[in-house]
């Protein structure tokens, strides 16, 4: 069986807004040790993270490291990088310096979002780092502001099925770790066929 989905096609929508429009968006999608989030808590999360991400000039098919712990900062994340075009780097939040200096010349990400007990790692290894313009700290004030006060609409980007939504990394068997890149098709297609 495979899932051949339409061409325009953006992974985002197929998880998040369709279960809007499928009525089920008072449902709940994520749950916590704090509370649920129903599915228009998190599309509202993403499309404000959309916003802010578009706001702080990153543009579609652009790379945006998340290194984030679970919860639903990391989910907002996720959904607003992928909303607006942009592709996902995930980084495990406690790496050390020299890795996320490696991994952010290799992605070549143009911000990224961080915890704040990774930040001092994310600022050294920034200071070499080429394409990445723009740290933010989750937990940090004013990110949570502008992130709390940007709109709560987007309009989903029109990705095509087969753009890169994900970079995940291989776990470096064999020397270094590689990406492996995932396009909008192949999450949706896990989700259908498995």
């Amino acid at each position: 069986m495979a899932f051949e989905p339409p061409e325009q096609f953006n992974v985002a929508d197929y998880f998040l807004d369709a279960r809007i429009r499928e009525g089920s968006g008072s449902r709940p999608a994520l749950l916590t040790d704090h509370g649920s989030l129903t599915y228009l808590d998190v599309r509202q999360r993403a499309n404000q993270m959309a916003n802010f991400l578009t706001a702080a000039g990153v543009r579609p098919e652009q790379r945006v490291v998340i290194a984030l712990r679970d919860g639903p900062a990391f989910v907002a994340a996720l959904f607003g990088t992928i909303k607006m075009g942009a592709v996902v780097v995930m980084l495990n939040p406690d790496l050390p310096s020299a890795e996320i200096s490696t991994f952010l010349e290799y992605t070549r990400a143009v911000v990224a979002l961080v915890e704040r007990d990774s930040e001092d790692a994310f600022l050294r290894a920034a200071v070499g780092a080429r394409h990445l313009q723009r740290l933010f700290v989750h937990g940090e004030a004013e990110f949570e502001a502008r992130v709390a006060g940007a709109a709560e609409e987007f309009a989903t980007f029109p990705s095509h099925r087969d753009d890169a939504a994900i970079w995940l990394f291989s776990g470096g068997t064999t020397g270094r770790p590689k990406a492996v890149v995932q396009t909008h098709t192949s999450f949706a297609n896990t989700t259908e066929c498995y």
